[in-house]
């Protein structure tokens, strides 16, 4: 996985800490300590768009007079899918705690 905060690639092994469940489960990066999850809305659009596209392949294979219809909401279904799973990406929910830094001497010598 790649952490949307700080860009790091990370195993999924090395997830420690993790809340929330089903499709609106987050979790941490072991690298910055960013809560990171994905979008619950999008993961019904690819689950509408995947379930959609195998019924209406299922209603075109059993019932051949209605293929025509069963083929095309197919083929719409499976753009949905698509469309959803481009979308779907990992989304920083709770940045970390950024420390201040007193940098005024460092400031200072440049003016």
């Amino acid at each position: 996985m790649i952490c949307a905060h700080c860009y790091q690639s990370f195993n999924v092994k090395e997830i420690k800490e993790q809340r929330g469940s089903g499709l609106a489960g987050q979790v941490m990066c072991p690298k910055c300590g960013a809560w990171l999850g994905r979008s619950p809305r999008l993961a019904k659009v690819k689950m509408l768009g995947f379930y959609g596209a195998l019924a209406s392949g299922l209603l075109a294979y059993f019932k051949p007079d209605l293929s025509t219809l069963g083929i095309t909401l197919a083929i719409f279904a499976v753009i949905l899918l698509l469309v959803g799973h481009f979308m779907d990406q990992l989304q920083t929910i709770e940045a970390p705690p950024q420390e201040e830094v007193d940098d005024y001497e460092h400031r200072r010598k440049y003016r």
